[in-house]
């Protein structure tokens, strides 16, 4: 009989390739991840995995036995979340992958006050700007942009309203901005660009103005270095107001609206989660995240 913890870290092994990262992964001791591979090994009688260098590779068994291992592991979740969805109860595992620009501020309390209400629930988090990373791995995904995993459903739950953004010590070096037309011509801290490596203003008098985004000194995928980079007054560019009030909570007046009249195109926010029937715990999530969207404008 196979033992499932057994199984985790057969599997575990195969995707890390060391002891040390899959002790890490499963909260366990290297020691006792080493018993288990050695007891499994025993049951089926012959080895799974061989040392090459720092490194534990499969032998042909373990390469044989790697999907069935999986399979297994899947059977007996799907039957544990079928018994858990019986029971009527909020309970059991979610798994939950979030867009690193939720996390502080609006992810962050809605995660504790769920826990806080229902605690028979266990949540797993991951965080991230990869949208890859946003997988059916996870029961629920929090996205900010258009999700691009067809075998999820998706459903818009708000949007981020973007704007021009500077330090006060930039803006006093450089000067005040009054019209978009002036934005080519300072320096731009940059996320990765878009395909059209433009951006498009609005103006509820003068319309839409696009403009190609000036070269950059630097050009990141995390916001959290966009906005550490413009308030050292590396130069101008596009944030959520969203993401700028809640740094203002903390520190007031470290970042300056350029052009209050002018609007970026916002960013859509999804959630994201299997088609079909879904357990109790995962509706009530899902429900719970809607209602709390209304944060977002």
């Amino acid at each position: 009989m196979y033992d499932l913890n057994e199984l985790k870290t057969f599997v575990s092994v195969m995707e890390t390739g060391n002891l040390k990262d899959s002790a890490q992964a499963l909260g366990v001791s290297k020691s006792t991840l080493s018993r288990r591979i050695n007891h499994l090994e025993t049951v089926l009688n012959q080895p799974l995995l061989r040392r090459q260098a720092n490194r534990l590779i499969a032998n042909e068994a373990g390469l044989q036995f790697l999907p069935f291992a999986k399979k297994m592991l899947a059977i007996a979740d799907d039957g544990l979340k079928a018994v858990e969805d019986l029971k009527g109860e909020v309970t059991g595992k979610l798994t939950v992958y979030v867009h690193n620009i939720l996390i502080r501020g609006w992810f962050s309390n809605r995660m504790f006050e769920f826990l806080d209400k229902y605690p028979g629930v266990n949540m797993e988090v991951k965080t991230g700007n990869n949208v890859s990373q946003g997988s059916s791995a996870n029961d629920v995904s929090i996205w900010v942009g258009k999700p691009t995993d067809e075998g999820l459903k998706a459903e818009k739950i708000g949007q981020l309203t973007q704007g021009v953004y500077a330090s006060p010590r930039y803006l006093e070096e450089r000067g005040e901005f009054t019209h978009p037309s002036e934005l080519n011509q300072c320096a731009w801290v940059d996320m990765i660009k878009n395909d059209e490596n433009s951006i498009c203003l609005d103006n509820e008098k003068e319309g839409r103005v696009c403009f190609s985004v000036p070269d950059s000194r630097l050009i990141v995928d995390q916001f959290t270095l966009h906005v550490d980079a413009m308030i050292r007054g590396n130069g101008v560019g596009i944030l959520p107001h969203y993401l700028v009030d809640m740094r203002a909570r903390h520190h007031a007046d470290s970042l300056v609206n350029c052009l209050p009249d002018w609007r970026a195109d916002p960013m859509p926010v999804y959630i994201q989660y299997p088609y079909g029937h879904l357990p109790k715990k995962l509706q009530v999530l899902i429900n719970y995240l809607k209602e709390e969207s209304q944060h977002f404008y």
